[in-house]
């Protein structure tokens, strides 16, 4: 009877008071916890790791077991991608929650983890639970480039490419904010669905690695259950104009190669591995929130080519792509290492949700934020050419941090 109460409970409770409670929950037992809602899609998800941390691995997407990836900038190999097992999930298409991780797999220990967080979830829906915050964390290397830092250093990547040294390199930056004294984690995701429908949306903690937070247009990788391959070419930035019909957007040649390298960038990767039939449509103009970019979409029926491990093999391929790394990739990645001066972690890593419901849908981590403390540490970039001028590129990464800003009610 407990139980049927429990889900009543659950069913007619708000999404917003069901995925506080989950956080609550959650940060309670310090337990990894990943909230999503994919791009053009309504329903918002959760996945809890009982286990108590995320594991690092690398991933085999047509092997894995359900649950959420996240992985830094910096990943050798993809071998230390962090992992959360969905041992609960829950999305607001379902009355209740359930439990993806095998039975054979939960140990008796974690079975009792089990009970003790639904009795904690339970009281937080009740509002028994005292609200909680994320544990005090740092950021690793932090270097808040100012605009004449950024500048100059956009300035040296433009002469490293006239000298011949690489043909394109993504330089960026990162920002702090204060929080407001009522700032909400849950809430403010709930803006983000709001705000950002075309973007992945999400709110991930991990213990021992922080709070993350963003809303990324960039597909990396997508498998769904009919065996189809997607990715996308994403580059190029404009201030998006509501009063503007897309087709009437103008594009300077600077974006247009911009774009065109990302697409060849995907196209080499595909004939590395003698895969010849994809479907290309584009490039298009897209919207993503207050911005709009170019785009190249790529669809691969893996039944058709007999490749159902493509998923795997691409996503080892593309991170880290053209779009936050540059080209060719040594000589950029070389040159973002020595020239940024501090360290990426998850921005422009990778994230999303993994064989969830028999589809897995991996994105490239852009317009994001670290919450450390009372602080926002923001995280943005900007494709630089040889046509670049730094001033402009100053601009496109205050304009990519409105995404957040704009959630935040800070300017």
């Amino acid at each position: 009877m407990r139980r049927k109460a429990f889900n009543q409970t659950l069913k007619t409770a708000t999404d917003l008071k069901q995925f506080q409670s989950f956080f609550q929950a959650a940060l309670a037992h310090d337990l990894p916890i990943a909230i999503w809602r994919l791009p053009q899609d309504d329903i918002k998800n959760v996945v809890i790791d009982l286990s108590g941390q995320a594991h690092q691995m690398k991933i085999d997407l047509e092997e894995s077991r359900p649950g959420f990836a996240l992985s830094r900038f910096l990943n050798p190999d993809l071998k230390e991608t962090y992992f959360l097992n969905a041992d609960i999930y829950f999305s607001t298409a379902l009355d209740n929650i359930q439990y993806l991780t095998p039975p054979q797999q939960l140990d008796e220990q974690i079975l009792q983890y089990q009970r003790r967080f639904l009795d904690t979830f339970e009281q937080a829906l009740e509002n028994v639970l005292p609200n909680t915050t994320p544990p005090n964390t740092s950021a690793n290397d932090l270097h808040l480039a100012t605009e004449a830092d950024y500048t100059q250093l956009v300035q040296e990547g433009v002469n490293a490419i006239k000298s011949g040294a690489f043909k394109k390199v993504v330089l960026s930056r990162a920002k702090a904010v204060d929080l407001p004294n009522d700032f909400d984690h849950v809430q403010t995701f709930m803006k983000l669905c709001e705000t950002y429908a075309n973007a992945l949306t999400y709110l991930v903690y991990i213990p021992q690695v922080g709070t993350w937070m963003g809303a990324t247009p960039e597909t990396l990788i997508s498998t769904d259950d009919q065996q189809h391959f997607r990715t996308i070419a994403l580059a190029g930035t404009q201030q998006y104009n509501p009063d503007l019909p897309l087709s009437h957007t103008a594009w300077m040649q600077k974006e247009i190669e911009e774009q065109a390298m990302v697409s060849r960038y995907i196209i080499n990767c595909f004939k590395k591995i003698r895969l010849r039939e994809f479907e290309e449509e584009g490039p298009k103009t897209v919207i993503a929130g207050n911005l709009v970019h170019l785009c190249t979409r790529f669809r691969v029926d893996m039944q058709d080519v007999n490749f159902p491990e493509l998923g795997t093999v691409m996503l080892d391929l593309l991170h880290p792509t053209s779009a936050v790394c540059g080209m060719p990739k040594e000589a950029s990645m070389d040159f973002i290492l020595q020239n940024e001066r501090y360290n990426r972690d998850f921005y422009s890593g990778f994230i999303g949700p993994v064989n969830i419901e028999e589809a897995s849908h991996i994105f490239v981590n852009l317009r994001c934020m670290q919450i450390i403390n009372n602080q926002a540490i923001l995280y943005a970039g900007a494709g630089i050419t040889e046509d670049s001028m730094p001033e402009k590129e100053w601009q496109e990464t205050e304009i990519k941090s409105q995404t957040m800003l704009s959630v935040l009610g800070a300017e």
